[in-house]
């Protein structure tokens, strides 16, 4: 593995159709169902907080344990059916909450260890003009664009194997 190389991913194509066809078999059995809601629909639903999480577990438990209190125009079936379809997306979520992480952090290893190889072909390429290796020039030229603050410039012959280092930004790697 190379001194940079944090992390190998190499996914079989059986592996990457498999992933592919599992979301979207889910993409397929939630689509039809999911809402679309607007920036004002969110607004006004909000989220339900932890308190009222609480409370909604509370009135479910009463209202098994005391039936007759529950009011007429409360459908308790309606109820029961909604809070298990919110237990079962609640567990889902947290699934698809792991696997973007865990994808994520693959991607910033991915793209550090990408990134650090092009910093060194940039480095190799930056020297190689000075030491007249001539197909080196409009390569070198065309990625030095990539880092703006300019260096401290030779006597004309090439570029300062010494110059300006490239920035590194994290939100370049999280998408």
């Amino acid at each position: 593995m190379a001194k940079n190389d944090s992390i190998k991913v190499k996914f079989t194509d059986e592996q990457l159709d498999a992933m592919k066809q599992g979301l979207q078999q889910v993409f397929s059995v939630i689509n039809p169902i999911a809402p679309v809601l607007s920036s004002d629909d969110r607004r006004n639903y909000g989220s339900v907080a932890d308190q009222n999480k609480l409370l909604i577990n509370r009135s479910k438990s009463y209202m098994e344990q005391f039936p007759k209190l529950k009011p007429a125009f409360v459908n308790k079936a309606e109820f029961h059916r909604d809070f298990a379809a919110l237990k079962e997306i609640g567990d889902l979520l947290i699934l698809l909450s792991d696997m973007q992480r865990k994808l994520t952090y693959m991607k910033i290893l991915l793209d550090h260890g990408n990134y650090q190889d092009a910093l060194a072909f940039y480095r190799s390429v930056r020297y190689n003009p000075q030491e007249k290796e001539a197909s080196a020039i409009p390569i070198y030229n065309d990625l030095k664009k990539y880092f703006p603050s300019g260096g401290a410039k030779t006597d004309g012959e090439g570029p300062n194997p010494s110059g300006p280092e490239p920035k590194f930004w994290l939100k370049d790697l999280i998408f």
